[in-house]
């Protein structure tokens, strides 16, 4: 495979290293894949590790890089494939953009390793024929802004982005996240827990659309199965989606309203919007991406349900992705209108959870406006007892008092309060 050096950065010490560094050394493998992907020549295990080992300046038995890094520096490829031959694939009938987008994948080796990484966040990416028939059941338009809560390396945005719409992206992952400030430099990632997107994104962020992909069962920062991982994804996102809008989910195949253990979730979830498509898809669609696992693509419509508990019936298992795209061409229905506003907001602003950028944006928002009917709380500020001097007992929990000011004529808690000792013991700060 012919490698342009100029493209090369300098060698790593240790595949530890910083995860920009990291995300720019993968961007640049992945412009060396470009080339074989565009002449339609298959990379094996062999070509991928001479890519690699270019932009790392040495090699994966040197511990510079490993493989789920070569995994992801193809998906990355893939990416820069679609924006480079995007015009010329959709100008292809729906069944045509899907078998050519079926050569592509298969010019690239099965992902057959896997890192600690990858299996505590369940970074399975979307394979890029999957994704491409999940951007058709969300029909994205150029007035539309799409939301990726869980955007990986950027194959389901990068489907968006073709069909115009503008991208809001998260990326809770630090190297997945400079793969996509790399790949779509017009949409920084914002770096949330996607399981509380709606939380967390200020007011002004509000997407007509949503694609998304998210953790089947597990929990950032959470030991051991999440069994209800993926719905609370879905739950917040399309929270977050304006009225009349549209989330398109891949989830595993079990989470469904066919399914007995979700269906009251699922009846919860109407009182916000209606599901209009489910099918569950064999798990020989993500053979090559690692895993034989059984998905689902769920369409939902942020319009009213007309009934929380009644649901459309399931197409059933697709056994391939013709068949899936065949079912969602036929069978999703068309768009409402938008009936609320739609923007971008601040979110390209929001690059982490704390830091001086965060802070300053805070700073600068501004208080809410007061309700007309609001009554000012009076209250008389008192010396806080020393810790020394509280009088506690040899229990665990000690009963909880306010320290430091008194309300006049509050009432009584109705409930005991109660603090732990240690938290009893110590005053708090004046």
């Amino acid at each position: 495979m012919p490698l342009d050096a100029s493209a090369v950065p300098a060698p790593v010490t240790s595949f530890l290293s910083d995860p920009c560094d990291r995300a720019a050394r993968l961007l640049a493998a992945a412009d060396l894949i470009l080339p074989d992907l565009a002449a339609g020549r298959t990379l094996g295990a062999a070509a991928l590790r001479a890519a690699l080992s270019s932009a790392f300046g040495g090699t994966d038995a040197e511990g510079l890089w490993t493989w789920k890094d070569a995994y992801e520096a193809g998906e990355s490829a893939q990416v820069l494939f679609l924006r480079r031959f995007g015009p010329a694939i959709r100008a292809k009938p729906p069944a045509a953009r899907l078998a050519a987008l079926a050569k592509v994948a298969a010019l690239l080796p099965t992902q057959t390793r896997r890192s600690q990484e990858s299996q505590a966040l369940q970074q399975f990416s979307t394979p890029i024929g999957l994704a491409f028939v999940a951007s058709l059941a969300a029909a994205v338009t150029p007035d539309d802004v799409v939301l990726e809560p869980s955007a990986g390396t950027g194959l389901l945005a990068a489907f968006a982005q073709m069909a115009g719409g503008a991208l809001i992206l998260n990326e809770l992952a630090d190297t997945r996240a400079g793969l996509l400030a790399g790949l779509f430099p017009g949409a920084p990632p914002t770096r949330h827990d996607a399981a509380f997107i709606h939380d967390l994104f200020a007011p002004d962020v509000r997407p007509s659309v949503v694609l998304m992909n998210p953790p089947f069962s597990v929990g950032a920062h959470v030991d051991g199965r999440v069994a209800d991982a993926a719905l609370r994804h879905v739950s917040s996102a399309l929270a977050r989606l304006a009225p009349g809008g549209r989330l398109v989910a891949i989830t595993g195949a079990a989470l469904s309203p066919d399914n007995p253990a979700w269906r009251s979730a699922f009846a919860r979830l109407q009182e916000r919007g209606k599901v209009v498509f489910t099918a569950a898809v064999d798990g020989r669609v993500y053979a090559r991406h690692g895993t034989t696992v059984e998905t689902r693509l769920t369409v939902i419509d942020r319009v009213a349900a007309g009934g929380g508990d009644v649901f459309p019936a399931s197409s059933g298992l697709a056994p391939d992705l013709p068949t899936l795209l065949d079912w969602v061409t036929r069978l999703v229905p068309p768009r409402g209108l938008i009936s609320g506003p739609v923007s971008c907001g601040g979110a390209a602003a929001e690059t982490s959870r704390s830091g001086p950028a965060l802070r300053a944006k805070a700073a600068g928002r501004g208080l809410e406006p007061v309700a007309a009917d609001a009554v000012e709380l009076a209250y008389d500020l008192v010396p806080a007892q020393p810790a020394q001097t509280a009088r506690l007992t040899e229990a665990l929990y000690e009963p909880y008092r306010m320290q430091t000011i008194r309300i006049p004529g509050a009432h009584v808690h109705p409930t005991p309060l109660v603090q732990s000792a240690a938290m009893a013991g110590v005053a708090p700060p004046s």
